[in-house]
């Protein structure tokens, strides 16, 4: 307590029943690059894809919702960057999945306080992408995905896939480290390379996937990825 300064005292927490929960329950989120093969994804959790600037970043938040549109009710919080009529080219671009008329999933326009906008329970939520006002600073970056990750925690089955920007000469997102520290899988993408940057459960215990990599080439509108292949990292060159 400080002078002028006071807060309600919250203690009527209830204890959690912890044991009457199933074992190893699986969100059954799909993403791109077959990464559901090296890594286990809970509930209530927030996958990170960090990209630098059109390196494909949207391009595999929009695949994700395709892959999961018709298995789980599926929300795209966007920023509209570039508007409603890039948005349609590029979902139109999509020719592999067919997406019906009216699609199975729902666009939100939304700049700032994404996790006002999560409240549906069993619900997969896209977040294209976090980003601050020029008056703010990045660290408020890893304070959003908190928020999140915390209104994800009072939901039944929910999931996010949250989309960041970052430099091209390193793994983590603007705001650095701090947006790292809530994400069940964190994700790196360079043009024309994916990275595991940090994944907390590996589908496989003995296979372990963090630094994984995988290069690919994807078509103009940056929507389809092709050529996806395993590579080694370059240990003499930043990611």
């Amino acid at each position: 307590r400080r002078d002028g300064y006071y807060r309600l005292i919250q203690d009527s927490v209830l204890p959690l029943d912890w044991q009457s929960k199933k074992t190893k329950v699986d969100s059954g989120l799909i993403l791109p690059f077959n990464l559901r093969e090296y890594v286990f994804i809970y509930p209530k959790t927030v996958t990170v894809i960090a990209g630098s600037k059109s390196s494909g970043k949207t391009g595999f938040l929009y695949r994700t919702i395709v892959l999961n549109m018709n298995k789980i009710h599926t929300i795209l919080l966007s920023n509209m960057e570039g508007g409603e009529e890039q948005l349609h080219d590029r979902f139109c671009a999509i020719t592999d999945v067919e997406i019906p008329n009216p699609a199975p999933f729902t666009v939100f326009p939304v700049m700032d306080n994404y996790h006002d906008y999560i409240k549906e329970s069993k619900t997969l939520y896209i977040v294209d992408y976090i980003d601050v006002p020029d008056t703010m600073e990045f660290y408020m970056i890893g304070a959003a995905i908190t928020k999140i990750r915390k209104k994800l925690a009072s939901l039944d089955g929910s999931i996010a896939v949250v989309g960041l920007q970052k430099p091209s000469n390193r793994d983590t997102a603007y705001g650095g480290e701090q947006t790292l520290k809530d994400s069940t899988l964190y994700l790196a993408m360079n043009s024309g390379k994916l990275k595991i940057v940090d994944a907390k459960i590996p589908a496989n215990r003995k296979i372990h996937p963090k630094n994984m990599q995988w290069t690919f080439t994807y078509d103009d509108e940056g929507t389809t990825f092709k050529n996806i292949q395993p590579c080694i990292e370059d240990t003499d060159e930043p990611f």
